[in-house]
């Protein structure tokens, strides 16, 4: 019996992306995983998952990791919201790691509601699969083996192209949530320029403020370009 473990990292900063993970596993690996300490990424430390993260990749178990930068959500954003965001990538990887078999689909539920998340995922992904149930909660990466794994390789990868992008900006923006004094700080010389770092969410409140307090006659517009299209804080 298979399971599939699906959740994000980066939901909530206003700096880098939102990187969502997924991790098929036979119900047979779920031992060991207990055995190594897997478990909901919060809970460990930098240096533990980046320890388990390899942990997992060595194992030769299938799993998919997509990255949604910035101008990825706030075009999401501006079409619907970021929990529909969220749904149409979930969905995404459960088609690519679908196998044939019995199995449960897990989901660390991102919507306030788990059940209408759940549902609205499965309207993506030609539910109901044969032999497979679905199991959509809150805080399924402190429950469910297989979705603490994918916790775990979602936020090592976001850590990676968080420190990657600080080390190429020369400057320390911290761990990019609105809450870290390292992030706010770094904001102004991220605003510098007749548009914000590419590397920000234009829709979120924390950087539109900014920008307003910096320029405040200046109107923010991305011109259009391959990754981006077109963004405007407005």
């Amino acid at each position: 019996m298979w399971r599939i473990g699906i959740d994000e990292a980066g939901r909530g900063p206003v700096i880098g992306p939102l990187v969502v993970g997924a991790l098929r596993v036979s119900e047979a690996d779920l031992a060991k995983m207990h055995e190594v300490g897997i478990t909901d990424s919060k809970l460990l430390s930098p240096e533990k998952r980046v320890e388990l993260d390899a942990w997992i990749r060595q194992q030769g178990w299938d799993f998919e990791l997509h990255v949604s930068n910035p101008a990825e959500i706030d075009r999401a954003m501006m079409a619907t919201n970021l929990n529909d965001h969220e749904v149409s990538l979930f969905a995404a990887l459960a088609r690519k790691l679908r196998v044939e078999g019995e199995g449960i689909l897990q989901l660390d539920a991102c919507d306030s509601d788990a059940s209408r998340f759940g549902n609205n995922v499965a309207s993506r992904i030609d539910w109901p699969w044969h032999g497979w149930t679905m199991d959509s909660r809150h805080a399924a990466d402190l429950h469910c083996l297989a979705v603490a794994g994918a916790s775990i390789l979602a936020k090592v990868e976001r850590d990676r192209i968080i420190r990657e992008l600080g080390e190429s900006l020369g400057i320390d923006i911290g761990s990019g949530y609105p809450s870290d004094p390292k992030t706010v700080s770094a904001l102004p010389a991220l605003l510098e320029g007749d548009t914000p770092h590419d590397c920000l969410r234009w829709k979120w409140k924390t950087v539109s403020d900014a920008w307003h307090a910096q320029y405040s006659t200046k109107v923010p517009q991305r011109p259009p370009g391959p990754q981006s299209a077109q963004r405007t804080l407005f």
